[in-house]
């Protein structure tokens, strides 16, 4: 029976081997936390702008800036001015402390730390408060010799994954597409749909509906987890469907074009990663903050960004539609032609 099961655990994992889309997403967490690694070793983390309510001579925000050279240091002269700013988009996190504050902490005392955290940037939100947090142990010799508190607790440590998560769920669209695209033509089913008279723009547009459909749906299940409000809602969806289609539409043309199974496998794989990891990092790194800005994902990460988590208006979300409106209609149009080759 051992013997029998041992070979049935090779086979599967022989099957699974071949899959490079598979093999991808196993290794992919560990290949983002080695290019974060990467990022704060060579110094490549993005600019960070933090608001801070302090003494002009204050130890501890001496010690923040001078340790951390990201952080760009955003001085107000109380709690109100910064949280007005705060909400406009000016600072990812304010702090606050105490005239005393650097006293206290050499009596031996434990005063408080006020944080307030912005919506927009939960990733370097959470890099904020991690460098804090540093900060104070590394002054008291490892031990938290303050009290850390969150007055407003904002959404961005909690939202940190959100985004990247709902741009996976909707790159998932060109994995089915080129999936379902490449084993129609290996059946043969496709050469006999193309003898309809339906026409290739037709029959182009209708193949996508299905896993334009499938990723508009996974990345709004995680929308609606995370909760928004209506307005916001509406727009996400807006924006979850145009960039599913496009994702599907380039999935579709990998399937046209890849030569087998395989071939479609490997090219989807490398596309997904290549499409995500720069979005999913382009709030750490300088260099893939770039990058992201080419992405065909980045529209859908940043309006997502400015609606269901800045709460920001619709009326900002044009210019992300105009992208992915001309990218799918570029994609149709390529998609249509190498349908007709095929007729």
């Amino acid at each position: 029976m051992f013997r029998r099961l041992k070979w049935l655990v090779w086979k599967d994992l022989l099957e699974a081997m071949r899959s490079q889309v598979a093999l991808l997403v196993l290794v992919s967490p560990l290949c983002l936390a080695g290019v974060l690694r990467i990022t704060e070793k060579q110094g490549d983390l993005t600019s960070i702008p933090v608001g801070v309510v302090a003494p002009e001579d204050s130890g501890l925000i001496r010690a923040l800036s001078s340790k951390y050279e990201s952080l760009v240091i955003m001085r107000y002269a109380n709690s109100q001015e910064g949280l007005s700013h705060l909400r406009s988009g000016g600072p990812v996190l304010l702090v606050e402390v105490g005239k005393d504050f650097d006293k206290q902490i050499l009596a031996g005392e434990e005063p408080d730390v006020l944080v307030w955290e912005g919506d927009s940037r939960p990733t370097q939100v959470a890099l904020v408060r991690e460098f804090l947090r540093e900060t104070l142990r590394r002054q008291a010799g490892q031990k938290m010799p303050a009290r850390i508190e969150t007055p407003r607790k904002g959404g961005g440590t909690r939202d940190m994954m959100f985004l990247p998560l709902v741009v996976m769920a909707a790159l998932s669209a060109m994995v089915v597409s080129a999936s379902n695209l490449v084993e129609e033509k290996e059946a043969g089913t496709l050469q006999q749909m193309l003898l309809s008279p339906a026409g290739s723009t037709e029959m182009w547009t209708g193949k996508l509906v299905v896993s334009s459909a499938l990723g508009t749906l996974a990345a709004m299940s995680v929308v609606a987890l995370r909760g928004t409000t209506l307005s916001s809602l509406g727009s996400a969806l807006g924006l979850t469907l145009a960039a599913s289609f496009v994702f599907a539409a380039l999935g579709g043309v990998v399937g046209l074009l890849a030569k087998g199974p395989t071939a479609a496998s490997s090219w989807t794989g490398f596309l997904f990663f290549g499409l995500f990891v720069p979005v999913a990092l382009s709030e750490t790194s300088q260099t893939l903050s770039r990058w992201a800005k080419f992405s065909p994902a980045y529209p859908l990460y940043d309006g997502l960004q400015r609606t269901v988590l800045a709460q920001e208006s619709a009326t900002t979300l044009v210019a992300h539609f105009g992208a992915f409106l001309a990218l799918g209609a570029f994609l149709t149009l390529v998609g249509s032609r190498l349908l007709s080759r095929l007729r």
